[in-house]
């Protein structure tokens, strides 16, 4: 197992967390403004990464991804959709 990630595989998984958001957020009852509020972002962020108008950057993608990993079905919904990898997981600290 690596515990390292190129550039190409975060912009990919930054992608993939991207397309997938709107969800994840639904999955655990949380509103843009909600999920925003809790990580220190705007809701024009979150809205702008969700309609993919803006790109995510790789700490936003672990704040996003280690907030939603707490609850089991949506850590293990972002596993399925390939969010989640064991790469992530190692380099994050998820278990």
């Amino acid at each position: 197992m690596s515990s390292y990630l190129t550039n190409e595989h975060k912009q990919e998984l930054c992608r993939l967390l991207a397309s997938n958001l709107p969800t994840l957020r639904t999955k655990a009852n949380l509103s843009q403004n909600e999920l925003a509020d809790i990580l220190g972002f705007t809701r024009q962020t979150f809205s702008a990464i969700e309609g993919q108008k803006r790109d995510m950057q790789w700490s936003t993608f672990s704040a996003i991804v280690m907030y939603l990993s707490k609850d089991y079905e949506v850590n293990r919904l972002m596993s399925i959709m390939g969010v989640l990898d064991d790469d992530v997981r190692n380099i994050l600290k998820i278990l």
